[in-house]
């Protein structure tokens, strides 16, 4: 119940994302909603192992775009499993995690398909691509992943039973 959840999650983001989201931009950059509710699914979750889910929102955004699919599967995935051990080993606290991981998440996607444009030989000029894509979604980032944290918290408390002590 609770994987086919996140699955559900991860594509209403993606259809949203694709349809709504894309026609909300700031100058040329929009909000990745995908990668928010990944990265608030994966702190707020009492699974370790969701791994798969990077995967998963990987391949959902690789085949609703034109880049390949195999480059938002590897990206993604890194960034669950940085995630993961992040939370583990340095930060206890979510809500930091979650902002830093929304920063670099965002600067590592972006980077990777820049770089990747770049290797095809597509001709961009790379200051122009920063100032007019990359920190505007940047910024849209930060300002929806604190109400798309919120409202997977509360998905996640519906579908997490608590544990009753004895």
């Amino acid at each position: 119940m609770v994987n086919l959840t996140a699955i559900l999650l991860l594509v209403v983001a993606v259809v949203i994302q694709n349809t709504i989201v894309t026609q909300v931009q700031l100058l040329y950059g929009a909000a990745d909603l995908v990668l928010v509710t990944l990265l608030s699914w994966v702190l707020q979750s009492n699974d370790e192992s969701q791994l798969w889910l990077g995967s998963i929102a990987g391949l959902l955004v690789g085949i609703s775009s034109v880049i390949p699919f195999w480059l938002p599967v590897a990206t993604y995935t890194l960034l669950v499993w940085v995630v993961i051990v992040a939370q583990r080993r340095i930060w206890q606290v979510p809500i930091w995690l979650l902002l830093i991981s929304t920063f670099l998440g965002t600067l590592i996607i972006y980077g990777v398909e820049i770089i990747y444009l770049w290797l095809t030989g597509i001709p961009m000029d790379l200051l122009e691509v920063l100032n007019i894509v990359l920190l505007p979604s940047l910024v849209l980032n930060m300002i929806v992943v604190l109400p798309i944290y919120g409202l997977v918290g509360e998905i996640t408390k519906a579908v997490y039973p608590k544990e009753v002590e004895v």
